[in-house]
């Protein structure tokens, strides 16, 4: 009896203790179970800890301070507090009080549009801060991970920075929510560790993709050798969409490319034989053969050659991660490495590649993602005032 005694009282002490201070409502679940909270509460390896709206948290493990702000849920364990939802400030010095940390921690805000966001089209986020911050790392996490990289742009208010983020969501996602993770370093050397939630609105695809219509042996050749088309996506998606330009070369606002029928939207479920169909990646503007081609926007030609699938192809870098992509042209106008402006003429319309007859593929892609170039005809922000009517999520 006398051996289980102390084996018990060893196995309790194994477990690290910690301080946990408290204001607003918070919840601890241990060993599954909610527990009775006041201010001397000792917290254990392995204890939930979630603030409400109001609630905000201080912890201490190995010599450093772990703030909690609202809305956030972590999991503790002896070396650090694993943040699972909300923000988590790691600190080698204590706040004065909660209170004071409630208010740095609304020094840094952070915005979203769209709120839900929406599988094919663009995404943008925002992060506004009193002060410069280095952002070290970010994702989007979900069935599929554009690349979120993060710009910091002018705006009116010079007291304010501001970080942008501009990313495509794939067409085929059907993810209930998706995962906005962030690390950065603040200015008084504070980490910041972020994990939001954001929800995820979709299209259900059709049970059965719609047949194309003429396809011809030149398009059956070309889904008869995958080899060369890997090499063609190797090219585009493994070198070209995932170099970022921090030159924004972009005006606010983009214009169409051709003019013509809109023959093919963007998110199209489409079946190019019996065993072949895919989501069409681009918006599709028929027109006879020759028809002039516009860039978009101003920017820099990374590829103007024949490729495989895409037949002659102009791909733009506008920077930032955003680029603009024209297939199928009759001719190739604009060479690699010229600067483009808005509206001139990179190439004329044709049937090259994979194209049962002549239209320009207007394709967008940001953090080499696809998205929909009619969303980005929509709206662009780039001032607080604009940013400042987003959805917060932070």
């Amino acid at each position: 009896m006398k051996f289980v005694f102390i084996f018990i009282f060893l196995s309790i002490n194994l477990y690290s203790q910690y301080q946990l201070k408290y204001i607003g409502n918070i919840s601890v679940t241990r060993n599954n179970k909610k527990i009775n909270l006041d201010n001397s509460v000792k917290l254990y390896d392995k204890d939930i800890i979630e603030t409400e709206n109001d609630g905000f948290a201080e912890i201490k493990i190995n010599n450093k301070y772990y703030y909690i702000a609202n809305n956030g849920k972590v999991n503790l364990d002896s070396k650090n507090a694993e943040l699972k939802n909300g923000a988590i400030y790691i600190r080698n010095n204590a706040f004065k009080s909660l209170e004071e940390f409630k208010k740095y921690d609304n020094d840094l805000q952070v915005y979203a549009d769209p709120v839900p966001l929406y599988a094919g089209k663009m995404g943008n986020i925002f992060i506004t801060s009193n002060d410069e911050i280095k952002i070290k790392d970010s994702k989007l996490l979900g069935s599929a991970r554009p690349i979120v990289k993060f710009f910091e742009i002018k705006n009116s208010d010079k007291k304010i920075k501001i970080y942008k983020s501009v990313f495509g969501i794939y067409v085929g996602a059907q993810d209930k929510k998706y995962q906005f993770v962030c690390n950065m370093e603040l200015k008084d050397k504070t980490l910041l560790n972020l994990a939001i939630d954001i929800k995820l609105d979709f299209t259900p695809p059709p049970p059965k993709p719609k047949q194309i219509q003429g396809v011809t042996s030149t398009m059956t050749n070309i889904i008869s050798n995958p080899q060369k088309s890997r090499e063609e996506r190797e090219l585009l998606n493994g070198k070209i969409y995932i170099s970022y330009s921090p030159t924004n070369y972009a005006d606010k606002v983009y214009m169409m490319p051709a003019q013509g029928r809109y023959s093919s939207q963007f998110g199209a479920f489409r079946g190019y034989t019996k065993d072949y169909a895919r989501y069409h990646q681009g918006f599709d503007i028929a027109n006879s053969n020759g028809s002039p081609i516009y860039a978009a926007n101003n920017g820099v030609v990374k590829i103007s050659r024949e490729l495989f699938v895409r037949g002659n192809c102009v791909v733009i870098d506008h920077g930032e991660g955003v680029y603009s992509s024209y297939f199928h042209m009759s001719k190739l106008i604009a060479e690699e490495g010229q600067y483009v402006k808005k509206g001139d003429i990179i190439g004329l319309i044709g049937s090259t590649g994979m194209a049962t007859g002549p239209h320009c593929h207007w394709e967008m892609r940001a953090g080499n993602m696809t998205f929909d170039p009619l969303s980005i005809l929509e709206k662009n922000y780039s001032d607080l005032k604009d940013i400042k009517n987003l959805t917060r999520i932070k």
